[in-house]
């Protein structure tokens, strides 16, 4: 008999207290910057991926050097770029806030 309401958790569709706080934070400015952020990190993932295909190409030492350098510059140049728009994203007032 024990068991019978050991499948009946404490758990509640209340959300707790702390979450509640964020009720009065407006969500558009946070819901935009994260979609850039998501769309930056799959963006630097398929960089990466695409990398790696080029490495696997390379007959040499020389190739992977140079393959090595086209990728790092790549790769800071657009984070740089795209960390400027996620802090442009963050600076500018949202029109529904």
């Amino acid at each position: 008999m024990a068991n019978e309401n050991a499948g009946a958790s404490t758990f509640s569709f209340t959300p707790p207290e702390w979450l509640r706080s964020f009720n009065n934070t407006p969500r558009v400015p946070y819901a935009t910057v994260s979609k850039e952020l998501l769309e930056f990190t799959a963006s630097r993932l398929q960089d990466q991926a695409d990398y790696l295909k080029r490495l696997a190409d390379c007959a040499d030492l020389t190739e992977v050097i140079k393959c090595h350098l086209d990728f790092a510059q790549q790769s800071w140049s657009r984070s740089v770029g795209e960390a400027g728009r996620v802090f442009e994203q963050l600076r500018t007032p949202s029109v529904a806030a």
